[in-house]
């Protein structure tokens, strides 16, 4: 079954890479126009708001860990989440998480508290997102379909709850503060998040008057979320871009939008590599400072 899935991944992969790439090919004098009339401070807005949202994550595992009456740092989950970033990059999408795990049990994190992080990272700013997003799609959306779909995927996110019996049964459950505390952080990342996204759309212009902010923001979190769920997907590839494409309003051809959709995802991994960088100068500066007050 998982050799299926995991084929299954590379086939709608490489296809999608395919079909973007065609697309893209096709239509390349539309899409350099767009761009060569972009707003340049809102694309470096939408950089900062994505590199703020990437600081704002190691704060789950803190967290979490602490809760757990681990005496690990912010600044060390921190710096590791940061010099992991690469390897987010690698195809399949998984391979950072690995890394931070490796990371954290050689510092003498448990196995059940390096699984909590794990599961409480893919899953509950996911459900947070799921039921904003669909809500949002089931109230404002004209499209029979995805307010049919919102509704279901809502449904699904609040049938999650009873799960909690079976997190309290293997001692899977946090306090009501750390409850608290990843509902804040979480809906200060998606914030981040979708601020950089309606940074970057607005910046080339494609942000129709009658979504505005708040219907841009829903569609993001809805198509982020049925990307996410998309198994057969890596990183919800090809089925973000598809699902915002519909949703949004835009006079544009669809698969012309789906392109500038897609190119966020350039946006988001040009911001993490600069977040990266930025982190690896301040790594080597310091210890070429401590080297030198050592002298």
């Amino acid at each position: 079954m998982k050799t299926t899935l995991l084929w299954l991944q590379r086939l709608f992969l490489i296809c999608s890479i395919a079909f973007l790439v065609t697309v893209f090919f096709q239509n390349r004098t539309d899409i350099a126009s767009i761009f060569t009339d972009a707003s340049y401070s809102r694309l470096a807005t939408a950089i900062l708001f994505w590199v703020l949202a990437t600081l704002v994550i190691p704060a789950i595992a803190f967290t979490i860990l602490r809760d757990k009456k681990n005496s690990i740092t912010f600044r060390t989950l921190l710096s590791i989440h940061l010099n992991r970033i690469p390897s987010k990059f690698l195809p399949g999408g998984v391979w950072q998480t690995f890394a931070r795990v490796y990371d954290m049990k050689s510092m003498g994190i448990t196995r059940t508290d390096i699984g909590l992080v794990v599961i409480y990272e893919n899953s509950f700013s996911i459900i947070m997102a799921a039921i904003a997003s669909t809500l949002g799609i089931y109230l404002f959306s004209s499209s029979e379909l995805y307010s049919t779909l919102a509704l279901v995927l809502f449904l699904s996110s609040i049938a999650t709850i009873p799960l909690a019996l079976f997190f309290r049964r293997h001692s899977f459950i946090l306090s009501g503060a750390a409850y608290l505390q990843l509902a804040i952080i979480c809906t200060i990342f998606w914030v981040l998040a979708a601020s950089a996204f309606y940074s970057y759309m607005a910046a080339i212009g494609l942000v129709n008057a009658q979504d505005g902010v708040l219907l841009t923001v829903v569609n993001y979190l809805f198509a982020f979320v049925v990307g996410f769920v998309s198994i057969f997907a890596p990183q919800g590839i090809g089925v973000f871009e598809v699902v915002y494409s519909e949703l949004a309003t835009s006079e544009l051809p669809r698969t012309q939008l789906i392109i500038f959709v897609a190119g966020f995802r350039v946006l988001v991994m040009l911001s993490d590599m600069l977040t990266w960088l930025g982190y690896m100068l301040i790594k080597i500066s310091s210890g070429v400072g401590a080297k030198q007050g050592t002298e």
